[in-house]
């Protein structure tokens, strides 16, 4: 069986809305609700816990590592803006075979489309898989670790490959087996955005999540129902 590991990144640091994977939604820490939902996933393995946060070494991080050592979240540290890096130091400490790459913004990320997107990966040996047309913030990124670290080798890699981790096989898809898939219909609405990037973000979720009831396990494409109702109920006050 593929060795799959789980990798959040996540970092205190952002300049658009700092301490934002701390900040709460609900009674739960945005960082706290996205562990809870990956650990639903079928591919999640309590036993051998292969899921990871991977942080900075910054100091402004170290609030980020207390929080993850006293829930028990297993956490690495590494370079701020070489977040390939970072990433491989993960992968040369724990060896997958196969990474999903998730970020510290993303409460809605949903076990059942991670469990089709990973399973995709594997049943077709693929570098790398990513879904099309979700709302941005309710899947990740499956890619071969060994691949990630093949890059990370790659003489005078430019700066922006280090920040982005795939970036250089999203921009090089002839050299790999990328795959696209496109999203169940329950799982559609690119218009929409179930991530936390900026205040407006924050508070438009945080709207979002009360109407829904607050449920910290609501299934992403009830959150897109959600949404499509609230805009076919403005289409229609606009057309009054």
């Amino acid at each position: 069986m593929n060795d799959i590991l789980f990798i959040i990144q996540a970092r205190m640091g952002s300049t658009r809305l700092p301490g934002k994977v701390l900040r709460r939604l609900g009674s739960n820490r945005l960082l706290d609700m996205i562990v809870h939902r990956v650990r639903q996933s079928a591919f999640y393995q309590k036993d051998r816990d292969n899921l990871v946060i991977a942080t900075s070494d910054k100091e402004t991080d170290d609030i980020l590592e207390a929080h993850c050592v006293k829930h028990g979240f297993r956490v690495f540290r590494g370079s701020e803006e070489r977040v390939l890096d970072r990433f491989v130091k993960v992968i040369e400490a724990v060896k997958p075979t196969v990474v999903i790459r998730l970020t510290g913004e993303n409460p809605f990320v949903d076990p059942e489309l991670l469990d089709m997107m990973i399973k995709a990966h594997l049943d077709q040996g693929a570098d790398y898989t990513y879904i099309l047309n979700t709302p941005l913030g309710i899947c990740g990124e499956a890619v071969s670790a060994k691949l990630l670290t093949d890059i990370s080798r790659i003489q005078a890699l430019g700066d922006q490959y280090q920040e982005h981790v795939t970036l250089y096989i999203r921009d090089h898809p002839d050299l790999y087996h990328v795959q696209f898939l496109e999203a169940p219909e329950q799982f559609r609405g690119p218009q929409y955005r179930l991530t936390i990037d900026t205040k407006e973000d924050y508070e438009s979720i945080k709207a979002l999540y009360q109407k829904a009831g607050e449920r910290p396990d609501i299934s992403a494409s009830e959150l897109i129902s959600l949404l499509n109702r609230n805009l076919g109920a403005a289409n229609e006050r606009e057309a009054e």
